[in-house]
């Protein structure tokens, strides 16, 4: 399942992202270790140059977590970031300011990261700004031509409007915008749709498509929601409790989902057809605190398939039919 180095734009390795919890200094001196919260615990993959890899998984899984300590919104607590070979983990924070043009991240609530005070022809113009990148005469006809692209038309009238004159969907356009203005390769879309109705959700959906064809980007797309992912994506990983437990391709997971926990995701998606029924898989109990994270397979305390080894030794991610999947059914010893 491992692809050619020189395919691969980003590399993750053995990334781990733990948050130490505040706790009274009187319980501090009575304990020996300070309770963390382990909302990435060591995971290990690859997105290859042009590709859109999902991350699929419920809420706390670490989803966002993981996408942010990518692009070193949050510092990571160990593991390498390979970005077009290079070591962006080590960067120092001016040699990171300066490789931000090339990766850029679209964020779920694009009213709580627009600036309301800003004009949104000022809000894409800005990273053109800060990059040095063009004359002001330049940055304005880039952001005009980035407005038609997005379908903000007509493109003079937007570009002194307030993020507050603009509907949900016109504010996702306008962060999408400003999120390709510098011509980045990698973009992080945490729950890009999430924040939409139905009906917009899936224009937001093909205009990324169009515009990663436009510009050859590469996507980390974040979503809980299995159709839209089934829609963009290329390949999925599927993440629980700061784990991945299964990375396949898109059609290959939805035609045979093999960890339980993919089963029970793929269970939950609705069919459009009344006289079709699908199994569903029912998971016991609810999910672990990643604080006390269960010994062995996460998973085995929720799973319906749990023998005594899954609570007793931790399932490797291992290739098993063209797949990645961290569980002791596929495990080949």
């Amino acid at each position: 399942m491992q692809v050619s180095t020189k395919q691969v734009l980003l590399s993750v390795e053995n990334l781990k992202k733990y948050f130490p919890l505040k706790i009274p200094w009187t319980q501090a001196l009575l304990k020996r270790e300070r309770p963390t919260v382990k909302a990435i615990d060591d995971i290990s993959f690859n997105i290859k140059k042009g590709e859109t890899l999902g991350l699929v998984g419920e809420s706390g899984s670490g989803k966002t977590t993981t996408g942010r300590v990518i692009i070193r919104l949050i510092e990571p607590t160990s593991g390498r970031i390979l970005f077009d070979k290079k070591d962006i983990s080590k960067l120092s924070k001016e040699n990171l300011r300066r490789a931000r043009k090339d990766f850029q991240m679209i964020f779920q609530d694009p009213m709580a990261s627009l600036n309301p005070y800003m004009r949104i022809g000022k809000t894409v113009s800005h990273p053109l700004e800060i990059h040095k990148i063009g004359t002001p005469a330049e940055r304005k006809e880039k952001v005009l031509s980035l407005f038609e692209k997005v379908n903000l038309i007509p493109a003079k009238e937007f570009f002194n409007r307030f993020p507050r004159q603009l509907s949900g969907g016109q504010r996702q356009r306008v962060v999408i915008a400003r999120a390709v203005v510098t011509n980045p390769k990698f973009i992080v879309a945490d729950e890009a749709t999430a924040m939409l109705d139905v009906s917009v959700r899936s224009q937001i959906l093909k205009l990324m498509i169009d515009i990663k064809e436009d510009l050859g980007l590469t996507y980390l797309f974040i979503t809980h929601d299995l159709a839209s992912a089934k829609y963009i994506c290329d390949r999925i990983a599927v993440m629980y409790l700061g784990k991945i437990v299964e990375i396949a391709k898109t059609s290959d997971l939805f035609k045979e989902p093999l960890h339980p926990y993919t089963r029970i995701l793929m269970g939950a998606v609705p069919i459009p057809d009344p006289k079709l029924k699908r199994s569903k898989i029912i998971p016991k109990g609810e999910i672990p605190s990643p604080i006390n994270v269960p010994s062995g397979c996460r998973f085995h305390t929720r799973c319906p398939y749990a023998t005594k080894i899954c609570s007793e030794e931790e399932p490797e991610l291992v290739e098993h039919q063209g797949r990645l999947v961290a569980c002791h059914l596929f495990d080949k010893k």
